[in-house]
């Protein structure tokens, strides 16, 4: 369950959607320094938990990981709200691909839980004039969670 799995495992899933998705795990900051971009770009903050034994505070140790995303795409300073809107739209549906996703592929582990989704719009934001979705979730993590993408098992025999 460390923190390279969940990362992993968020960052494999994002990339799956297609194949122009750009991602990134970054602070806003670091991201506002990358250059030459390519949208849509799906940014996650760098990840915090908060660990807990579920039965009686002694046994079933978890992490609930907090997740910040955000799912940006290109505007412009002069976008009408109708313009703006279909980004909006694109957008909504990027981020409802990737939680449905995320959901199965986690369903097919008892070791994971999605809990507290929250999708927030943001028109026009950073120096890139970006339009899209801030996307945060709880990733309730068992301890015997071990996400080992295909990459990964080619480069090192572990994960």
């Amino acid at each position: 369950m460390s923190h390279r799995s969940v990362r992993l495992f968020i960052e494999n899933t994002a990339k799956s959607l297609a194949d122009n998705i750009n991602f990134t795990y970054a602070r806003t900051s670091d991201f506002n320094v990358i250059r030459d971009k390519k949208f849509p770009y799906i940014v996650l903050d760098p990840l915090t938990a908060t660990p807990a034994y579920s039965v009686d505070g002694v046994s079933n140790y978890s992490k609930a990981w907090t997740c910040n995303m955000a799912f940006y795409q290109l505007d412009t300073s002069g976008s009408t709200g109708e313009q703006y809107a279909k980004i909006l739209d694109d957008m909504d549906l990027l981020v409802d691909r990737f939680i449905n996703k995320l959901n199965t592929y986690s369903t097919l582990s008892d070791s994971v839980l999605i809990e507290s989704i929250s999708q927030q719009p943001f028109i026009k934001a950073t120096a890139d004039i970006l339009t899209g979705y801030f996307l945060t979730f709880t990733l309730v993590v068992a301890d015997d969670f071990e996400y080992c993408d295909i990459d990964c098992r080619i480069e090192s025999n572990d994960c």
